[in-house]
């Protein structure tokens, strides 16, 4: 299903910070693999100090930031993301599964009221609450907590196409609308305006 696999590690990423990163496994393995001992001056200082503190992420560490946020990507950015379904939809597909343990269900005026304390630029918040407003009142509306440019977040998204809108972040919203743009026109007849 997946096209690479890759090895999420912790240490000193390509932009020389040390941080969580993923690498991916064939581009590994086609470079020279070198084990290097703590005390080796290639092992960068803060994680030297990291490890010899026991201060580094343990599995237990991992998990728990997992359960922050939906997101493989769990090192990144937690931002509110506020979803609607078709209500026929969301009987259908989406009722009883489960996303992420953060995936609630709220209704329009809870929805209205995240927008509003979410949304600092005024003309955005204005814009999604006119939205919210000519949308039906009986579809189904979640609330769940993302990785901000999670790659799988995007991707799920992407994937149920226009059965799902994103209401909020306003910034998501715009990049799935463009991306849906960019589909359509790839796809349109090419002798057509």
């Amino acid at each position: 299903m997946e096209y690479a696999k890759y090895l999420c590690a912790y240490g000193r990423t390509p932009r020389g910070e040390i941080n969580w990163y993923k690498y991916r496994l064939d581009r590994i393995i086609s470079q020279r693999m070198e084990p290097l001992d703590w005390q080796d001056t290639r092992v960068p200082q803060l994680l030297r100090e990291q490890y010899l503190a026991n201060c580094l992420p343990t599995p237990k560490t991992v998990n728990g930031m997992l359960k922050e946020a939906w997101g493989c990507d769990f090192y990144k950015e937690i931002g509110l993301m506020i979803l609607r379904f078709d209500r026929d939809f969301h009987q259908s597909y989406m009722k009883g599964i489960t996303i992420h343990h953060t995936f609630t269900a709220i209704d329009c005026d809870r929805a209205a009221l995240l927008i509003k304390q979410y949304t600092p630029h005024p003309q955005h918040r204005q814009t999604l609450l006119e939205i919210l407003h000519h949308r039906p009142t009986t579809d189904a509306y979640y609330q769940v907590y993302y990785r901000i440019t999670d790659y799988y977040v995007v991707r799920w998204l992407r994937a149920l196409g226009a059965k799902v809108e994103v209401m909020l972040p306003y910034q998501l919203r715009e990049e799935i609308a463009l991306d849906s743009q960019n589909s359509w026109h790839q796809y349109k007849f090419p002798f057509r305006n």
